[in-house]
């Protein structure tokens, strides 16, 4: 599509003249959001799993969610799901406020994202080999983190947007 000489009025304008960097820049504010958000979900569903597996599968006389191990994972993935859906409520309160919040927001991404393979992985790792079947979710899980780190940004790229914020210099 071409659309040569077309004209306009002011009123068809969207957004403010020359402002087309920031809105792009809040649309990705937005965007890191939501990504974190869906990987809240996905790990909050394998926490799940994992946690009704280890009440549920029996090994050496007593469900496997009574040895100290698999406690432990336990209140790993659980205390940094907590903090993960905090960092995406702290963007999405400032969202709402309108302010620029691509620190907090590549934040709440970058931890979310990475946080929700971690916990994935654990509860893989709590099911043993029925973790990598297709019976049991954990599996589809694991993939579907597997993915949350690239999409609007990789890991790298928030690192990077954190630390130009932090000192006003640019590394790329």
């Amino acid at each position: 599509m071409f659309f040569d000489q077309a004209e306009t009025t002011e009123a068809h304008v969207l957004g403010n003249s020359g402002g087309g960097l920031f809105q792009t820049l809040k649309l990705f504010e937005s965007a890191r959001v939501f990504v974190g958000l869906t990987s809240i979900g996905i790990a909050q569903a394998a926490l799940e799993c994992a946690v009704k597996y280890a009440q549920e599968r029996e090994q050496h006389g007593k469900p496997i969610g009574g040895h100290q191990l698999i406690q432990g994972y336990l209140a790993d993935m659980a205390t940094h799901l907590d903090a993960g859906r905090l960092l995406c409520q702290r963007g999405l309160q400032l969202l709402d406020l309108g302010v620029r919040c691509d620190t907090q927001t590549s934040m709440a991404k970058w931890y979310a994202t990475e946080m929700a393979v971690e916990i994935a992985g654990k509860a893989v790792q709590i099911h043993g080999g029925n973790g990598i079947t297709k019976e049991f979710p954990v599996e589809r899980h694991f993939r579907n983190t597997k993915v949350m780190p690239i999409p609007d940004g990789t890991t790298e790229i928030q690192k990077l947007v954190i630390g130009r914020n932090l000192t006003g210099l640019n590394a790329f």
